[in-house]
This record gives structure tokens, sequence and C-alpha cells, in this order.
């Protein structure tokens, strides 16, 4: 009996199947059509024999099958591109794009303002920076990495400590002339507070106010957490700031010290791709970096 060739073409499109759930979506990350598409997979499950995918209404689900093929296939793909890059430089080069997601106030106070390192370092690395908007997944590979609050829980993904960082409330002196200091959390509901957008938080473990005090309500929502800042600073009210994104010019008052909060970043990478040349670099580069 004649063993069975391999199709990488196939596997790669079953690979955007998988990781964008639907087939217009995969289809159009893969510049191809549906049908096309819809052929790919179905010379796959016919050579597979058994099913990978299983429908639902809003798109595509793996089946126990499909999961295993995709665990094999992710660790081939990250094994070829690795080899595509050695092929394609010098052993001293890093090439290529790296994709790395953030939180809006590290990648604007921590990263960016450090990449220059990556860049010396490594003058043929492409560097992308996005945002983590809800729904965001790495195991999608919609990011070669991502930077969190907190550890994920996938177990797919492999995480490195950042180190933590600190949030107080703070508040411009104008405003505290005007409506006077809390002497206590619960004092808050007296005074008009700065918070998030909730529903458009890429994650509750970034809700840092409701943390401090469950019934907070914000009079002022604002998305950014560097918008935060401008709005405190502008006198709006009291907000629960991230401690790195300050300055002493800013001239904000300290409040209730004895309840700031920490949390941790985590550096975050799926674990078939830490060998791949640009994505190992650009991991040792985010180790570096410093928050506070």
């Amino acid at each position: 009996m004649n063993p069975v060739k391999f199709n990488w073409e196939d596997a790669r499109y079953f690979l955007a199947v998988a990781r964008a759930g639907q087939l217009g979506r995969a289809a159009e990350r893969l510049g191809v059509s549906n049908v096309t598409l819809s052929r790919h997979l179905a010379h796959l499950h016919s050579r597979v024999g058994s099913a990978l995918f299983v429908r639902h209404s809003r798109g595509l689900n793996l089946t126990d099958e499909g999961h295993r093929l995709m665990r094999y296939l992710e660790r081939a793909e990250a094994e070829i591109e690795a080899a595509s890059e050695i092929f394609g430089s010098s052993d001293r080069q890093v090439s290529g794009t790296v994709r790395i997601a953030a939180p809006e106030g590290f990648a604007l106070r921590v990263l960016t303002p450090q990449l220059q390192g990556l860049i010396q370092q490594h003058p043929d690395l492409n560097v992308e920076v996005v945002p983590q908007s809800r729904g965001f997944s790495l195991s999608r590979r919609e990011a070669d990495i991502a930077v969190m609050v907190g550890r994920p829980d996938e177990p797919k993904l492999d995480s490195i400590s950042l180190g933590t960082y600190r949030l107080g409330l703070y508040a411009a002196p104008e405003y505290l002339q005007r409506h006077g200091n809390p002497e206590a959390v619960e004092s808050l509901r007296s005074h008009r507070l700065i918070g998030y957008v909730e529903d458009l938080l890429f994650s509750e473990r970034l809700n840092t106010p409701k943390s401090l005090w469950p019934q907070w309500s914000s009079q002022v929502a604002v998305y950014s957490p560097i918008g935060q800042v401008e709005a405190v600073k502008a006198g709006l009210g009291i907000g629960m700031l991230h401690r790195f994104l300050l300055s002493e010019s800013d001239g904000l008052v300290h409040l209730l010290p004895e309840h700031d909060m920490h949390r941790e970043f985590f550096l975050v990478y799926h674990q078939s791709t830490e060998k791949i040349p640009r994505i190992r670099a650009a991991i040792d580069f985010l180790q570096r970096l410093t928050v506070e």
C-alpha cells in the first residue's frame, strides 16, 4: 500500500480556518476564494478519513481529531518557518515582521521608547505594535507575542513575568480644592470618578477601580489609561492611575496610598513559535524592558 503524500498547502488552509473559526474570515486572510478554501478542506477531510470541524451558529469548531491535527501541524509550521528564516538570511541576521500586541499604556510609555534597542540590534526586522481589543486571541495568531496583565490560562501559551507595576488614586489639586479629599475608600461615593468604558475592556483583570471598590461608578469613562491621566489632570475627578504613566510635572495628588494596588505584566507567546528567530529576538528584547 502506497503511503499518503502530505500536502502542506492543505495543512496551511486547515490552520487558517482553525484559527479564524469562520470560512470567510480565513479565506480573506489567505487571499483566496471561499470555493478554493472549501476544496482544500474537503481534500484534507477525505485524506484524514474523519471530521475535523463541526458547524455551529457562528462558524466552525474543531473536533477532537481536529485539535489533535492542529497540535501536530502547528509544531511543523513553526519548524518550517524557522528553517525558512535560516535559508533567507545569514547566521547573524534576523529578518521578517514580528507583531506585538500590548496594552496602550505599556505600548506607548514602555515599549516604543525603548524599541530603538531592538531595531539597532536587528536592522532587518520589522516591528508591528497592535492593541488588544475585546476578543483578542494569541492562539488565533492575531499577534506573534502579547504583553498581558495576569498570567494566561490557555495551556498552549507560555508566559514570562515582566515585573509588577503600581496603581493608585489621584486627583488634581484644583479638584480637591472644590470637593475635598476622600478620607476612606467609601468616601469615593461622594466624588466624581474617572474609569474605564467597561464593555470595551479586553479583560476584567484591567478593571482595577472595581477591584479596589466594587461600588465604583465612573461618571467620566475613558477607554484609555493615558486618557484617564489627562482627564484627572484636567480636574474632572478622581482616577485609579498607573504610576508608570505619571511624572512629577503632572502635579497630581496621591490619595489613600495605603490602598495602592499592584498588577503584573506577562510576556506571552505560543509554545510552537519561540524557536523562530524573529520571535525569539523579540522575546529576548521584551524580557529586558523596565516598567518602572
